[in-house]
């Protein structure tokens, strides 16, 4: 009898969906395309259509970390036999803002929260490609804002690049819009990495 794969139902994790040998179609052919676009991408789509999955696809494709890799992950898909110049050389700084719930009161804690976990473990990835004490000096500093600037400068020193990407950017601001309106939301400047946005992703 013949060996199906499964249907991915209710997972977005590239890696996972490829090493586990699930039903995956392909959509790497659109990589090169996005590369195309300028530093900043963003892409709105509907509810499930595969955006989160999209993202988790370019992380695979860009992290440094996942360079060796690269055949497991993406033989007998389009971007193999094709492989762009930007493959694995980035450093992949991913923040899925689905993980910050709460009532709106709770939406500050807890957003300090998950960047202050999620940006000291891309110190922790990423420590061998940085000087001596990086991982404590990310640590020291109390805020996702001035964590972001060091590790920027510091990359820049080193010469490396890095590639944010956003994911359910909206996910805390529609419970702010929701609760109070428009008359209690503010609006911030991204900063300087260069990044793709997911509702969204790009370099």
């Amino acid at each position: 009898m013949a060996a199906y794969k499964l249907l991915p139902m209710g997972i977005s994790d590239f890696r996972r969906i490829r090493l586990e040998n699930y039903y995956y179609v392909d959509k790497t052919a659109y990589i090169p395309k996005i590369e195309l676009v300028s530093s900043f991408l963003f892409f709105c789509r509907p509810r499930r259509f595969g955006k989160t999955l999209m993202l988790s696809l370019l992380e695979s494709y860009y992290d440094c970390k996942q360079k060796e890799d690269f055949d497991t992950l993406f033989k007998g898909l389009w971007i193999h036999e094709h492989p762009t110049e930007n493959r694995g050389v980035y450093q992949v700084m991913r923040l899925d803002f689905s993980q910050v719930a709460g009532s709106v009161d709770e939406l500050k804690t807890g957003l300090d929260q998950y960047c202050d976990y999620t940006l000291n473990a891309f110190a922790h990835k990423y420590k061998d490609m940085y000087g001596e004490g990086f991982v404590e000096k990310v640590a020291e500093y109390k805020t996702a804002k001035a964590k972001i600037g060091f590790i920027a400068t510091s990359a820049k020193e080193y010469g490396h690049k890095l590639y944010l990407i956003l994911d359910e950017y909206d996910n805390f601001t529609n419970t702010v819009l929701a609760q109070h309106g428009e008359a209690v939301y503010p609006y911030a400047d991204s900063g300087g990495w260069r990044h793709a946005v997911f509702e969204g992703a790009h370099e």
